[in-house]
C-alpha cells in the first residue's frame, strides 16, 4: 500500500467561487477586522516563522492585520479544535501540517474531523524529510542501513516525536523488510539532529538538513517523502530504493467549517499570490523551506487520502490507541 504522492494539478479558481447572494455581500464587507492565524506550534519553528511571513505578506492585500497566536500541545490536535470550534465567519484559520491533519487523527481520538470540520483553503509549504547518518558513516544508501539492519545488528533513528509520521514510516519500513530499526523520540527535530550528529543515534529523520549536507556534517541517504528533494536530486525516495513507504509533507491553512465560500475563494487566492511571489520564495528558501503550493482542492483531498493510508499503517502496524 501506498501513501498519496501527488494530485495533478488543479485549476486554482474552484467551484467555491459559485456561492451567490448573501454569501457574496457577506465577502464583499469581509475582513472589517483582524484574522487570526493559529499555527498549532510553538513560536520559532519552522511553521510559525514561515506563517509569520505569510500573514505578514498578505495582510498587506487584505488591509487587515493577520494575527499569528501560537496553541501548541497534543501534536497540534488543541490547536486544531480551537479552531474547529471558532465562529466560521473568516477571521480565524489555522496553519496546519501532516500531523494534526491525519497522521494523529489516524492513531487516536482527536475531538475533531480533519475532513468534516475544515474547509481546506491552499497549501504553501511541506518540508522534505531525509533520511540522515553521520558524515563519516559508513553507511551510503539507504539499502546499507536495512542490510545492516537484517544481519544482527539494531540501528536506532531519531525523530521529532513518538507517533509521528515519521516513526510510522519507519515502523512500516521495519515491518516490510525485518529491519532492527529501534525508534528513539525527542522532543524535536533539532534535538534528533544533535543526536545523530553527536553519535546518540545512527540515524535521524528530520528537515531542515540541506546545510548541514553541504558543508558533509551530515549524509543525506534517501528521502521519506513521495517527491525528490529538487536540492538533492540523487537522493532517492524510499519507493525509488524498493520500498513501499512515504510520508508526505503539508504546511497549509484551513478554516472551520461553514466559512463562505466566496471568503475562502478569496483567501486562497491571496495566499497563492503571496507563496508564488519572488519574495516568499526568497524567504523560504533562506529558511530552508520548499514552497509547495496546492489550491484548497488539491489540499482537501491530500488529508483525505492520506488520513485513509496512515489509518490503514496504524491498524496494520498496530500503532493506533
Amino acid at each position: 500500500m501506498k501513501f498519496f504522492r501527488s494530485i495533478t494539478a488543479a485549476a486554482l479558481v474552484s467551484t467555491l467561487g459559485l456561492a451567490a447572494g448573501i454569501g457574496f455581500a457577506q465577502a464583499a464587507e469581509w475582513p472589517e477586522r483582524s484574522i487570526t492565524l493559529v499555527v498549532p506550534y510553538g513560536a520559532g519553528g519552522t511553521t510559525d516563522v514561515s506563517a509569520r511571513q505569510l500573514a505578514t505578506m498578505a495582510e498587506k492585500t487584505l488591509g487587515q492585520p493577520i494575527v499569528v497566536e501560537n496553541r501548541p500541545g497534543g501534536s497540534g490536535a488543541n490547536a486544531m479544535r480551537f479552531v474547529a470550534s471558532a465562529k466560521p465567519d473568516g477571521y480565524t484559520l489555522i496553519a496546519t501540517t501532516s500531523s494534526p491533519s491525519f497522521v494523529t487523527p489516524a492513531l487516536r481520538p482527536t475531538g475533531y474531523d480533519p475532513l468534516k470540520d475544515f474547509v481546506p483553503i491552499m497549501n504553501y509549504s511541506g518540508p522534505y524529510h531525509g533520511v540522515l547518518v553521520k558524515g563519516d558513516s559508513e553507511y551510503t544508501s539507504l539499502n546499507d542501513l536495512v542490510e545492516a539492519a537484517n544481519t544482527g545488528k539494531t540501528l536506532t533513528y531519531g525523530t521529532a516525536g513518538a507517533m509521528g509520521g515519521a516513526h510510522l514510516a519507519f515502523t512500516k519500513l521495519a515491518g516490510e523488510t525485518g529491519a532492527r530499526l529501534q525508534h528513539v523520540p525527542f522532543d524535536g527535530a533539532a534535538s534528533a539532529t544533535a543526536a545523530v550528529l553527536g553519535g546518540h543515534v545512527d540515524i535521524a529523520l528530520v528537515p531542515a538538513y540541506r546545510d548541514l549536507v553541504e558543508d558533509g556534517q551530515l549524509k543525506l541517504l534517501g528521502v521519506l517523502d513521495g517527491d525528490n528533494d529538487p536540492d538533492f536530486p540523487d537522493a532517492p525516495t524510499l519507493e525509488e530504493a524498493g520500498y513501499d513507504v512515504e510520508f508526505p509533507s503539508i504546511v497549509g491553512v484551513l478554516a472551520p467549517a461553514g466559512t463562505d465560500p466566496a471568503i475562502v475563494e478569496q483567501l486562497e487566492t491571496v495566499f497563492t499570490e503571496v507563496a508564488s511571489s519572488d519574495e516568499f520564495k526568497d524567504f523560504m528558501t533562506r529558511l530552508n523551506q520548499p514552497v509547495r503550493i496546492m489550491s484548497g482542492e488539491e489540499l482537501g483531498e491530500t488529508i483525505a487520502t492520506n488520513l485513509e493510508a496512515y489509518k490503514a499503517v496504524a491498524k496494520e502496524m498496530s500503532m493506533s490507541q
